[in-house]
């Protein structure tokens, strides 16, 4: 069942950019998605709350979807806290999505929406077929982009 979740407002995280990059999105595509992802975030921000849901529920614009929950009901630990949702307003359109998180802030009674990155559903949960299947696979897609939300890029020496 979906529920609804205050926020305070919406942010782009400060890697938005670098991070899309990394998933392909290149500036001038970024800016091509720029009023899909404005109009996003008016739309969460108009009420100060957002609808999020889980399995077994049918998407309506807007709406975030619980990330860790595969369709099996089993749960992906490197995605606990991310959400996702769609870009477009457009049923048929599923990519790409953003990436979110919510975010306590000291002084804010809700938390802040946080938009992370934006990315297609392969580069998220795999591409449909076997490879989606392969345990090693998995864990390389969700490693990748955990250590991109956390600033750990390929070419750090850290990373």
């Amino acid at each position: 069942m979906a529920i609804k979740r205050k926020i305070s407002h919406v942010e782009t995280s400060t890697l938005f950019q670098a991070i899309s990059n990394e998933y392909g999105f290149d500036d001038k595509v970024l800016l091509s998605y720029f009023q899909d992802i404005d109009d996003l975030q008016r739309l969460w921000e108009k009420d100060s709350q957002v609808w999020v849901y889980s399995q077994g529920e049918r998407y309506q614009y807007g709406w975030i979807k619980e990330s860790p929950l595969r369709t099996d009901g089993s749960i992906v630990p490197l995605y606990i806290g991310l959400r996702h949702t769609r870009v477009m307003d457009d049923e048929e359109e599923v990519d790409p999505l953003l990436v979110v998180s919510f975010e306590m802030r000291e002084g804010l009674a809700d938390p802040v929406l946080i938009i992370l990155t934006m990315i297609d559903h392969a580069d998220m949960f795999g591409a449909k077929g076997k490879a989606k299947h392969n345990r090693t696979q998995m864990n390389r897609i969700h490693t990748k982009l955990d250590n991109l939300i956390q600033g750990k890029f390929p070419d750090d020496e850290f990373a």
